[in-house]
C-alpha cells in the first residue's frame, strides 16, 4: 500500500511541476479589454480578463491559449516557456473582416456591394434601452426612427429611405434569426438579447427578400454562447421618469379676466385665488426597473446562451403601466463533423394596463377655476365644470377611472440544421414559428359611461410558420472566389379572434370577468389565412479582391392575389476595391477605398387577405315589423387583376478609410421609384359607393447618406471614438392616377374638415390649410373684417377669405434630414457617452395648441398663457387676434398653428465606471445616465418627436391625443461572474 501512495504522491508532484502559471494583459486599440475569454485550447482551464484587461491562468507547459472577445478577431498563442503573455486583439471592424448578415448567408463587410448598415449591441450597451426599435435611432444612416407615443410598450415608427406606399404599411421587414416576423414586431425581442442588427437598405441587398423587401429589411441576430467556462451576467437598471414638458397655462386671475371679455360678468376676479393644476394631477413621476440575467458558455461541440428578463415600466401619465416577463434559450453545436444545429427560442409575457392612454386637449382646457371634485371627500368628480362647460369630459377622471387590460403572449422560435457535404457545399434547413396571442378586457364604470356601464373582452391569436431550405456553394479558385445560394421558402400566416361586448352592466363586482351581467350583448369574430411560396437564387463573385458582383433573383407567389399571384424581383450589385489596383499601391493615405453601385426591384403585397375578392357585407333590416333580419349587400367589388406594388431602386456608394481606418466614411446616393401602388380608390356613390384597391399612382424617394466613424485619440489611458450619421430624403407623390388631389382624414371631430391631403408634386404627409397672413391692423369694411381679426389669403380669389375653399397644400409632416452624433470618451476606468439625435425639415399641426389658445366653438375660454398676448389697439404685434374674434373658428384650419417640428435632442448623457476586480467577479460596471435631458426646438407643443411620429405617413404630424416622451435619470449595474 505504501509504495502505491508514494507513487501517487510523485505523480502529483510531477503534474504540478508541469503546470505553468501565466499572467498577462489583453488590449484592443491600446485599450484594456474587460471580459475577454481566455481558455486552454483542448483543455478545461479558462478565465476572463478583469477591468484592467489582466488575467491569470494555470495551464500545462506547451499548451495553447485561446483569446476571444466579441467584435475582435480570435487569437491563439503557444505558451512554451513563457510566464507572461500580453496580447493585442485586432478589431474586426478595423480591418473590415466583420461578418454582416445579408439574408440566407453572411459576407465580410469589405466584400459588400449593397448598402448595409450594422448596429451592434456595443452601441447601446450602457444605455437603458427598453425596446429594440429605439436602439436603432440615429445609429444607422437612412433609418428614421420616431416615437409614436410615450406610453410603455408603444411601437416607434421606423422608415428606411422614406415611405413608399400610400395605403399599405411602410414598416420594414424584421427577420429574427432567419424568420421573418408576421405576427410580432421588433418590440418582441429583448434588446439585451441582441448581438447585432443589420439594416439592408438598397434594392441590391433587399431583393433577396423580394415581395417583402420594398421597405427595407432589419436582420436581428440574437446572442449565442461561446466556448469556455460558464459566465453569469446580471444587467439591470432603475430609472426615474419625469414629464419632458408641460404647457405653460394662465394663472387663475388672467383666465378670469379673459373669460370676462368673452362672457362679461362671468367671474369676480377679486375672489379667484385657487387654481386647479390639471397637468400636475395627470402627470406622475414613474420609477422603471429592468432586470436581465444570462448564462452563457460552451465546449467544443455545444454552446448555449440562456437569459431571463423582468421589466416594470409605469408611464408618466397616471393609471398606465406595463410589466414584461421574458425568457430566451439559444443552444447550438456540432452533432457530427458535418452536421451542426441551432435552436433559438424567445418567449414573452406582456401585461399592459390602459395601453391606449393619451392626453386629449381636455387635459389643458379644463377651466382653471373649477375643482376636480364636487365634494370634500373627493368621491364625486366634477364631470365638466359646474359653472362653465368648456370640455367634453374631465381628463383626470377619464384617465383615473379607465380600466383596460391587455395580456399578450409572444413567441419567436427558430431551429436550423446545417449539413456540410464538403468544405465547399452545404445545405441548411430552417423552420420558425412566430406566434402572438392577445386578450383585451375592458370595464367602463359609470364615470366613464354615465348611466350605461359596460364590459367587454376580445381575444386574438396569430401564428406564422416559415420553412427555408438553403443550398450554399462556396469555392475559391486562385484569384476567383464564388458563392452561389439557392433557396426554396414557404411561409403561411393564420389569424383568428373574437370580440364580445355588452352594455347595461348590472353589477361591477366581477369587473370585466362576467359579461353575462350586461343587459345587451353582442359578439363578432374574425379569421384570415394567407401563404407565400418563394424561390431564390444568388451569385456572389469576387475577382482578386478587386472586383465584386452580386446578382439575385427571387420569384414570389402570394395567395393574396388572383390572376397575378407571381412576381419576379431581380437585382445586381457591383463593387470595386480601388486600393487593390496596382496603380493605387502608393496611396498611403488610404486604408481602404471601395466604390459600390446597385440596382434592383422589390415588391409589396401587404394588403389584407381576401382584399381582391368580391365580398359581401352584413347588415340588419326590419320589414313590416320591429323584428330585425340579417341582410347582405355587395361590399367592395372583386379586383382579380390586382398585382404587386413595385419599387425600383438605384444606389451609388463610396466606402473610404484613412489612417489605418481610424477615420472611415461611407456615403450613398439613392433614387427609389414605387409604381403600381396598392391604392384604395373611392367609388362614386352613383356607382354603388365604397372603395376598391387598384394599381394606381407613383411615389419617389431620393436622397443622400453620410456616415463618419473616427477614433481621433487613442493612448494607453485615454480613448475617444465618435460617429456622425447624416441622412437626407426627399419624398414626392409623382402620380395619383385620375386624381391630382386627395383629401385625407376624418371630417368629424373638433375640426370638422380634413387638414391633410395628397397632391401630385408634393410629399406625403402634406397639410391642407388656409394660409394665415397675420392680423388685420385696420378694419376691412369691404370684406367685413374688423381690426384684430385673423387675416387669411384669399386663395380662390372670390373676395371671401378664410373659408374651407381657401385651403391649399402646404408643409409636410415628413422630415427631410436625420442626425445621429455619438461620442465615447474613455479615461482609465471611466467612459463618458454623449449621444445626440435630431430630425429636421418637417411641420406639425399643433391642434392642442390651437384649441387651448383660442375662443372657438370647440373651446369657449382659452387657457394657454401666451393666449393673453391678444391683439388690442395698444398691442398690435400680438400673436393672437382679439379675444372673441369671429374669425377664430376659421383660424383653427389655418397655417397659424402649423409649426416647425425640427428638433435636436440630447438622447443620452452617461458616465460608466468599470469597478476594480473583485474576488469571484470577472467584470463589473456602474453607469449613471440621463435620457432626453434637453431638446432644442421651435415647436410649441410638448414633444416634437412624438407629435411628428404619430399617425401613419399620409396623416402624420397632427398633435392631438398624443402621449409625450419622458425625461429619464438612470442608474445601471452590469456584473459578470
Amino acid at each position: 500500500m505504501k509504495p502505491l501512495l508514494v507513487l501517487l504522491f510523485c505523480f502529483n508532484v510531477l503534474l504540478a511541476a508541469a503546470q505553468q502559471h501565466i499572467t498577462g494583459t489583453v488590449t484592443g486599440s491600446n485599450t484594456p479589454l474587460q471580459g475577454v475569454s481566455v481558455h486552454q485550447k483542448d483543455g478545461k482551464a479558462s478565465t476572463l480578463t478583469d477591468a484592467e484587461g489582466k488575467y491569470s491562468i494555470d495551464v500545462p507547459s506547451g499548451a495553447t491559449l485561446a483569446f476571444s472577445y466579441v467584435g475582435y478577431q480570435d487569437k491563439e498563442v503557444v505558451v512554451g516557456t513563457q510566464t507572461t503573455i500580453d496580447v493585442q486583439l485586432e478589431s474586426t471592424a478595423s480591418d473590415l473582416s466583420e461578418v454582416v448578415v445579408v439574408g440566407y448567408g453572411t459576407q465580410k463587410k469589405k466584400d459588400l456591394t449593397g448598402a448595409i448598415a450594422t448596429v451592434s449591441s456595443k452601441a447601446f450597451q450602457d444605455q437603458p434601452v427598453l425596446n429594440a426599435s429605439t436602439a436603432l435611432q440615429g445609429r444607422a444612416t437612412g433609418v428614421a426612427v420616431n416615437s409614436t407615443s410615450g406610453s410603455p410598450g408603444s411601437t416607434p415608427k421606423i422608415r428606411i429611405r422614406g415611405a413608399n406606399s400610400i395605403n399599405t404599411t411602410n414598416d420594414p421587414l424584421y427577420v429574427v434569426d432567419g424568420i421573418a416576423l408576421a405576427s410580432n414586431d421588433l418590440n418582441s425581442i429583448n434588446p439585451d438579447d441582441i448581438a447585432t442588427m443589420d439594416i439592408l437598405k438598397d434594392a441590391s441587398a433587399t431583393a433577396i427578400y423580394g415581395s417583402r423587401g420594398a421597405n427595407g429589411v432589419v436582420i436581428i441576430t440574437t446572442k449565442k454562447g461561446a466556448k469556455g467556462a460558464a459566465k453569469i451576467t446580471y444587467d439591470g437598471f432603475l430609472s426615474m421618469n419625469k414629464p419632458i414638458k408641460k404647457y405653460d397655462l394662465m394663472d387663475v386671475k388672467t383666465f378670469g379676466n379673459i373669460a370676462n371679455l368673452i362672457s362679461p360678468g362671468l367671474f369676480n376676479t377679486d375672489t379667484l385665488t385657487t387654481s386647479t393644476d390639471m397637468q400636475s394631477l395627470i402627470f406622475d413621476d414613474a420609477v422603471i426597473q429592468n432586470h436581465n440575467l444570462s448564462i452563457t458558455g460552451g465546449s467544443e461541440n455545444i454552446h448555449y446562451y440562456i437569459s431571463g428578463q423582468y421589466q416594470d415600466q409605469p408611464g408618466v401619465i397616471i393609471n398606465n403601466d406595463m410589466k414584461t416577463y421574458g425568457l430566451r434559450a439559444n443552444i447550438g453545436g456540432n452533432l457530427t463533423k458535418k452536421l451542426s444545429f441551432n435552436l433559438n427560442m424567445g418567449i414573452k409575457r406582456v401585461n399592459r394596463h390602459n395601453p391606449d392612454a393619451a392626453l386629449s386637449y381636455n387635459a389643458f382646457l379644463w377651466p382653471l377655476t373649477e375643482p376636480i371634485y364636487t365634494d370634500a371627500d373627493q368621491t364625486q368628480y366634477n364631470r365638466k365644470g359646474s359653472r362653465i362647460i368648456t370640455v367634453a369630459s374631465q381628463e383626470y377622471m377619464t384617465l383615473k377611472e379607465a380600466n383596460v387590460d391587455n395580456f399578450a403572449n409572444q413567441a419567436v422560435i427558430t431551429g436550423n440544421a446545417t449539413y456540410k457535404f464538403t468544405d465547399w457545399l452545404s445545405f441548411t434547413t430552417n423552420i420558425g414559428l412566430d406566434a402572438l396571442t392577445s386578450k383585451t378586457a375592458t370595464l367602463k364604470n359609470d364615470w366613464i359611461s354615465q348611466g350605461n356601464p359596460s364590459s367587454s373582452q376580445s381575444y386574438s391569436e396569430n401564428y406564422a410558420i416559415q420553412n427555408s431550405n438553403v443550398l450554399t456553394f462556396h469555392k475559391a479558385y486562385g484569384l476567383h472566389d464564388l458563392t452561389a445560394t439557392a433557396v426554396m421558402e414557404s411561409s403561411s400566416s393564420k389569424g383568428s379572434g373574437f370580440t364580445a361586448t355588452g352594455a347595461g352592466l348590472s353589477s361591477m363586482v366581477d369587473g370585466y370577468n362576467n359579461l353575462a351581467l350586461n343587459s345587451t350583448q353582442s359578439i363578432t369574430s374574425t379569421y384570415s389565412n394567407w401563404s407565400q411560396l418563394s424561390y431564390v437564387g444568388r451569385v456572389i463573385y469576387n475577382y482578386d479582391n478587386r472586383y465584386m458582383v452580386t446578382g439575385t433573383f427571387r420569384r414570389d407567389g402570394s395567395s393574396k392575389f388572383q390572376n397575378n399571384k407571381w412576381g419576379s424581383f431581380p437585382s445586381i450589385g457591383l463593387g470595386w476595391n480601388v486600393l487593390n489596383e496596382s496603380f493605387a499601391k502608393n496611396w498611403k493615405a488610404f486604408s481602404h477605398l471601395k466604390l459600390r453601385g446597385g440596382w434592383g426591384i422589390t415588391g409589396n403585397d401587404r394588403i389584407s387577405p381576401y382584399t381582391t375578392l368580391g365580398l359581401l357585407s352584413q347588415d340588419q333590416y326590419a320589414y313590416g315589423s320591429s323584428a330585425a333580419y340579417i341582410a347582405y349587400y355587395v361590399g367592395n367589388p372583386a379586383t382579380p387583376n390586382l398585382k404587386w406594388e413595385t419599387t425600383k431602386q438605384a444606389d451609388a456608394g463610396l466606402d473610404v478609410g484613412f489612417f489605418n481606418d481610424r477615420l472611415s466614411i461611407t456615403a450613398d446616393y439613392y433614387n427609389k421609384n414605387t409604381t403600381d401602388l396598392l391604392l384604395a380608390t373611392t367609388i362614386a356613390n352613383y356607382n354603388g359607393g365604397g372603395s376598391l384597391y387598384q394599381n394606381v399612382g407613383k411615389v419617389n424617394n431620393k436622397g443622400f447618406e453620410l456616415g463618419i466613424n473616427a477614433t481621433p485619440v487613442t493612448t494607453d489611458n485615454f480613448n475617444w471614438s465618435t460617429y456622425l450619421n447624416l441622412s437626407y430624403n426627399k419624398n414626392m407623390v409623382v402620380d395619383l392616377g385620375e386624381d391630382s388631389l386627395l383629401l385625407l382624414g376624418s371630417t368629424g371631430g373638433i375640426l370638422g374638415a380634413q387638414v391633410q391631403a395628397l397632391q401630385v408634386g408634393k410629399p406625403m404627409g402634406s397639410f391642407y390649410l388656409t394660409k394665415w397672413a397675420g392680423i388685420y391692423q385696420q378694419a376691412d369694411a369691404a370684406l367685413g373684417y374688423s381690426a384684430g381679426d385673423n387675416r387669411f389669403v384669399d386663395a380662390n380669389g372670390n373676395n371671401v377669405s378664410g373659408g374651407l375653399d381657401d385651403r391649399m397644400v402646404m408643409g409636410s409632416a415628413t422630415p427631410k434630414y436625420q442626425l445621429g452624433f455619438g461620442n465615447d470618451i474613455t479615461y482609465k476606468d471611466f467612459t463618458l457617452n454623449i449621444y445626440i439625435q435630431g430630425s429636421y425639415g418637417n411641420d406639425i399641426y399643433n391642434e392642442n395648441y390651437a384649441i387651448i389658445s383660442s375662443s372657438t366653438s370647440a373651446s369657449s375660454y382659452p387657457t394657454l398663457k401666451t393666449a393673453a398676448n391678444y391683439w388690442t389697439s395698444t398691442n398690435t404685434g400680438a400673436e393672437f387676434p382679439t379675444v372673441g374674434s369671429k374669425t377664430n373658428n376659421n383660424g383653427l384650419y389655418s397655417s397659424h398653428f402649423l409649426q416647425d417640428g425640427s428638433y435636436t435632442r440630447l438622447k443620452n448623457l452617461g458616465l460608466t465606471y468599470r469597478l476594480p476586480k473583485i474576488k469571484n467577479i470577472s467584470a463589473a460596471s456602474l453607469t449613471l445616465s440621463a435620457q432626453n435631458l434637453f431638446t432644442i426646438t421651435k415647436y410649441k407643443g410638448l414633444d416634437p418627436e412624438v407629435a411628428a411620429g404619430s399617425g401613419g405617413d399620409t396623416q402624420a404630424g397632427i398633435d392631438l391625443n398624443t402621449y409625450p416622451s419622458a425625461k429619464t435619470y438612470t442608474l445601471r449595474l452590469n456584473i459578470t461572474f
